[in-house]
């Protein structure tokens, strides 16, 4: 009994399916009332199409004591959490349940849960590995099940152009696989691409939208200009972010210095479609050679394709993950180079190996999270577990639970908690009084002195991260706090100031350094050098800006910076064997 899971149809796709999926290919043996109650609940929460709900019950039920008692509903329960955490968006998460109901029924094999892991890479963007799963399916299947892993194969060949094809055809090793790839070789052109119809797959959502043409009579990139040169901002300085856009502003009028007086702001109201006109009239306007802002990622993500596609330098203030180019620079904190500085200084610092992740069901929590646990895996570690849990959840001891699963079971080293103070202190004492030998990591949503404070003492020797550190002794940031405060009244600056001022410093020395075209600005902000800014040193690079973060430690109730490449005292940590010397 094997049944496909479809990547187009898997929103709609009904329940019953699964009533005896994964459960040796029989009827339930256990009656569903006499399930355990985690077990009942996230069956409900399943057929009811809650799959936040699901996936903590059936976790809850995996992890706990007494599953081994049900190993008949084991399968289950892992597939429905791996299809669970599908159907939410969270591919790298259905892999990881995945990967972990392997590592459990090491000797079982479903055809449908390679389709499952295929679905989920295609989702990633990874057609190449999709293909590799679905083929194994296909290997393990026959029947109808068979033909379905076949049309799965089928409709990713379908979508792909002659390169793409080659690339399948050394991957797919069966030859009835091979002789797809070789029918659409001898019948698709190079460049071809099928139209976009009921084959979409949620792959083909992540292909951004054509960029619109510049507009009419935009300046060359390359045109030298003869009069004063003009920066323009973008940011949001009415409305519901008008206190961040300000914020900002004030670091970008102190980091250009005495060229604050070429500025030409513009109120995008913290708006895609104001933003996106207020950058089309900077475009037009030959005199402005580079544009600080966006604030907001939604709005820089509608705001950078532009800048891009009309060559006009833009230095993006936006702490997501977003688009970058030639044109287009990203020197702020990210939640991608968050992950990169804290698996660096986890793993290759300070020699742990296996961590869990606790995090809210929010953009910040997940993006955190999937971020950490690609960065842990670079390094060679694993994450052997993850919960997630509602952002306005105070009280965590059913969670617990898979906590003591992972250290008794898995050798749990460490944890990880991206979530913002008022919601990740409480966890963190939580977890530190019942397991105090576990590792603490924590985001920059930890940084909140008002919620940390009282409780710095309990969390001694927890690690977390940040952008901007006012109490640091690098040089850079203290020649930054002392202007600050000098120019605004003695006002200390935080995050938003520092990346203003570090995104116009580099403007700025492009500006200074002699450019005279939109061009020149560009390739002055491609390095290669390194720059000392507010938030500490900026790597300027082709592929982009790397900005240097700050490792920061809870020590005797206080909070002090890590230096690069220095581990700390923590905890006493267990090292399974198989662990320590990875």
């Amino acid at each position: 009994m094997i049944v496909s899971l479809r990547a187009r149809r898997l929103a709609a796709a009904p329940a019953l399916f699964a009533l005896a999926l994964l459960a040796g290919c029989g009827a339930r043996t256990v009656p569903l009332d006499e399930a355990p109650l985690p077990y009942r609940q996230a069956e409900d929460s399943f057929r009811l199409g809650n799959y936040e709900k699901a996936v903590r019950g059936y976790q809850i039920f995996v992890d706990s004591e007494f599953s081994d008692d049900y190993e008949d509903l084991l399968p289950r329960a892992y597939y429905r959490l791996a299809l669970s955490e599908y159907r939410r968006g969270r591919y790298v998460e259905c892999l990881t349940a995945l990967d972990k109901m392997e590592r459990r029924l090491p000797d079982r094999e479903w055809p449908q849960v390679y389709t499952l892991r295929g679905d989920a890479e295609l989702a990633r963007g990874k057609t190449m590995s999709a293909l590799r799963w679905w083929e194994q399916g296909w290997a393990v299947s026959d029947g109808e099940e068979r033909r379905a892993a076949k049309q799965h194969i089928a409709d990713a060949l379908d979508r792909m152009d002659q390169v793409a094809l080659g690339r399948a055809r050394e991957v797919l090793t069966a030859p009835p696989l091979q002789e797809l790839v070789d029918a659409r070789l001898r019948g698709v052109s190079p460049g071809a691409r099928p139209p976009a119809g009921p084959r979409s797959s949620p792959s083909t959502a992540r292909i951004p939208a054509p960029i619109a043409p510049p507009p009419p009579g935009a300046p060359r990139p390359d045109q030298p200009l003869s009069g004063t040169a003009h920066i323009g901002v973008l940011l949001p300085l009415t409305g519901e972010f008008a206190a961040y856009g300000q914020r900002s502003l004030n670091g970008i009028k102190l980091g250009l210095g005495p060229l604050a007086e070429q500025l030409i702001v513009q109120d995008t109201r913290g708006d895609a479609a104001t933003a996106r006109g207020a950058l089309d009239g900077l475009i037009a306007d030959r005199s402005v050679l580079a544009v600080i802002g966006p604030l907001r990622g939604k709005v820089s993500e509608v705001v950078a394709p532009r800048a891009e596609s009309a060559g006009l330098p833009l230095v993006t203030l936006s702490q997501q993950d977003g688009p970058t180019g030639q044109w287009v620079k990203q020197p702020a904190m990210t939640a991608a180079r968050q992950a990169a500085e804290l698996a660096e200084f986890a793993v290759s610092t300070q020699g742990l190996r296996r961590f869990g992740i606790f995090y809210p069901s929010d953009p910040y929590g997940i993006g955190l999270s999937d971020a950490f646990r690609d960065e842990v895996q670079k390094r060679g570690g694993t994450v052997v577990g993850s919960v997630v849990y509602d952002p306005n959840q105070r009280e965590h001891s059913v969670e617990m639970l898979s906590l003591a699963k992972w250290i008794s079971g898995d050798g749990l080293q460490a944890v990880f908690i991206p979530d913002f103070a008022a919601s990740a202190i409480p966890l963190a004492v939580q977890l530190r009084k019942a397991h105090p030998d576990v590792f603490l990591l924590g985001s920059n949503g930890w940084n909140d002195p008002a919620v940390l404070g009282p409780a710095a003492m309990e969390l001694d020797g927890a690690v977390f991260v940040d952008g901007f550190f006012a109490s640091s002794t690098r040089r850079g940031t203290q020649e930054f706090v002392a202007a600050y405060r000098g120019a605004f009244g003695g006002a200390v600056p935080e995050l938003l100031e520092a990346q203003g001022y570090d995104a116009a410093l580099l403007v700025r020395q492009a500006l200074q350094g002699g450019a005279r075209s939109r061009l020149q600005v560009a390739q002055g902000l491609m390095g290669p050098r390194t720059v000392e800014g507010a938030g500490g040193r900026l790597g300027l690079a082709p592929a982009g800006i790397q900005r240097e973060l700050f490792l920061l430690h809870l020590r005797g109730g206080n909070i002090s910076e890590i230096a690069p490449g220095r581990a700390v005292a923590a905890p006493a940590v267990s090292r399974p064997p198989s662990a320590a010397g990875a």
